[in-house]
């Protein structure tokens, strides 16, 4: 175990060197060697130590390896250092030990099992959770959420029972109880499911205050429980997104918080929640029922950004100081008439986090940052005058993944390259794209279109940002609803380019770059290339990313990337499949091939370098 998890951290630091070294990238390539080394250990130990006893079943397991299973799934979870926790496979372990538990009529083992199950539910479900697009593959982590808290429920219901239990055990029940709600949790609104959330804690509640269950157990803080499920109660309001909500339902969220502060004054302070924190969700509650003023809203986040230590990467404070203008952006999405009236906290604000997130890498933030780039990727406003969402997301991406920066960049460079000899060799193959309608526009217009092409290629990649915390799993190769949830990325990336005027016009390049020519595989499926006239482009950048994708083996340091020579005979197999036909006949040429080759040999050298160099 302890192997696999420093192999693991060594794999990590072997692909992220110090950046004060000016040679980056030649730093990289001496690493390779061992991180292809270690890569191979952890496999090795996955499978037979992990993956081949658990796929034997329960009953084949012995209680010292799942004892040693267990363990490794605790360690795995732990999230002291955030890009060493790796839930989805601690998930994998615990779920498949559940049976075991069950089966040999260990109690306390059984329930800390499901505790366990059921807290790494949620936190995959979280990393799964993108909105709609993705409800079937995070669907699975929260029915296992509330299928945790249902297998809990006849420990409850049996009260000797329940007595009997090691204190430790009844704590991990009543939070197998107290989190049934976050099963119901979406990123979006939905009345439904904010009911059934309302629902799940109004009967914990009542579990709670059930005099039999408080003698059973007397020595749990029983107000203390109650006060941090009034508390959870009242966050409910978090899931409303600022859209418009019946009053029985923020009725009852309001009289949530009312509860927290009487439990709070009855009792005194706990560590648990801060009062100020109550008092806040009850002001936003407020605001949805008109007792609070737009006006009030902003001063509160203001307040709370200007309380920020904005050269602090810690995740609390990265939340202070990112996290204040998401929340008004959402409620000028909801409400854009509010727009103008604080159009000065927003320019102001979005310029300040434009510059915290140009520090992050100064301060190795990149792993903390991953957390919030959903939030505010989904959130952001384009205000006339004010920063471009383009430059914004450039600027997020150089910042929190510079690895995709190098990636798109070589993209661009390849591409180009492609298309210059296209313009050289066969011009007429572009009359359609960009408007034009002659052979005479395209020469007229070749270096616009040029450029078009270079900036699609970018932002191909946008919708890879909201993915970083499954793509840079360094240590074990990824599971199925993983890669899954990747190719979700050209949808992604194409919804949120689509949002906003400065990258409106690339958003079909991320649409497309994984859709196969033939249109009878890649991703997404249910796009076709016809009647869509920058199609050639598009196919343009469909080779270049697959020229630079399997030829790097530094930015997929667990396989060694192929040379030139044996993806030019991958483009030749795929040609009139993958790849188009007549982009493919360019390689032909033999000055095209030797600028390709170039590129990849000396070029993506000298982008690692610059894009890793510290400033100054």
């Amino acid at each position: 175990m302890l192997d696999y998890i420093e192999c693991s951290r060594q794999i990590r630091a072997l692909s992220m060197p110090l950046e004060e070294n000016r040679q980056f990238y030649g730093q990289l390539e001496a690493n390779f060697l061992r991180i292809r080394q270690l890569f191979a250990q952890n496999r090795t130990y996955l499978n037979e130590q992990v993956f081949e006893p658990l796929m034997n079943g329960a009953d084949a397991i012995s209680a010292e390896k799942a004892q040693e299973l267990m363990a490794l799934s605790d360690r795995l979870a732990d999230t002291e250092t955030l890009e060493m926790a790796d839930v989805r496979l601690a998930f994998y372990i615990v779920e498949a030990l559940e049976p075991y538990y069950a089966r040999i009529g260990d109690k306390a083992k059984y329930i800390h099992c499901l505790f366990r199950q059921e807290a790494l539910a949620y936190n995959v479900g979280q990393i799964f959770d993108r909105g709609r697009l993705t409800e079937t593959l995070a669907g699975r982590y929260r029915s296992c959420i509330i299928a945790c808290a249902e297998k809990a429920e006849a420990f409850f219901d049996d009260i000797d029972g329940f007595a009997a239990l090691p204190q430790k055990t009844q704590k991990e029940l009543l939070t197998i109880g107290l989190f049934r709600a976050t099963g119901y949790e979406r990123p979006y609104y939905d009345e439904r499911l904010i009911r059934d959330q309302i629902r799940s804690y109004q009967r914990y509640i009542e579990r709670l205050c059930d005099p039999a269950l408080r003698r059973a157990a007397p020595g749990i803080k029983w107000d203390t429980e109650l006060y941090s499920a009034y508390t959870y109660f009242m966050d409910v309001q978090e899931f409303l997104d600022w859209h418009e909500t019946p009053d029985d339902i923020l009725c009852t969220l309001d009289e949530a918080g009312d509860r927290a502060l009487a439990l709070m004054e009855k009792n005194g302070t706990t560590s648990q929640r801060d009062p100020s924190a109550v008092l806040s969700g009850k002001k936003a509650i407020g605001f949805y029922r008109g007792t609070t003023s737009f006006e009030e809203m902003l001063k509160k986040y203001a307040d709370w950004e200007s309380e920020s230590d904005p050269n602090a990467y810690d995740q609390l404070s990265m939340s202070s100081n990112v996290m204040p203008i998401v929340f008004v952006q959402g409620i000028c999405r909801e409400h854009p008439e509010k727009i103008e009236s604080c159009r000065a906290y927003l320019m102001r604000s979005q310029q300040r986090v434009f510059n915290y997130i140009q520090r992050a890498r100064d301060k190795g933030a990149y792993n903390t940052m991953q957390r919030f780039i959903g939030y505010m990727m989904d959130y952001y406003i384009e205000l006339e005058g004010g920063i471009p969402f383009k430059q914004f997301l450039e600027n997020l991406m150089n910042a929190t993944q510079p690895t995709l920066t190098i990636h798109c960049s070589m993209v661009a460079a390849l591409s180009v390259s492609i298309f210059d000899t296209l313009m050289e060799k066969r011009p007429e193959l572009l009359i359609g794209v960009c408007g034009c309608r002659t052979f005479s526009e395209v020469w007229t217009r070749r270096n616009e279109i040029r450029e078009f092409l270079r900036e699609c290629c970018y932002l191909h990649d946008a919708g890879k940002l909201f993915f970083l915390d499954t793509i840079n799993q360094f240590g074990r190769m990824l599971m199925d609803d993983e890669f899954a949830l990747i190719r979700l990325h050209a949808q992604m990336g194409y919804d949120v380019l689509s949002k906003h005027e400065s990258t409106k016009p690339y958003a079909k390049v991320a649409l497309y770059h994984h859709r196969w020519y033939n249109e009878q595989g890649g991703y997404p499926a249910n796009t076709s290339y016809c009647d869509e006239p920058d199609a050639l482009l598009y196919q343009i950048v469909t080779c270049a990313d697959c020229i630079d994708a399997a030829t790097d083996s530094i930015g997929r340091a667990y396989s060694r990337g192929k040379t030139f020579e044996e993806m030019l005979v991958d483009l030749r197999q795929n040609s009139g499949c993958i790849f188009n036909p007549d982009l493919v006949a360019l390689f032909d040429d033999a000055a095209l091939c030797e600028r390709v080759e170039r590129l990849l040999k000396d070029e993506r050298g000298k982008m690692y370098d610059r894009a890793f160099m510290r400033a100054g």
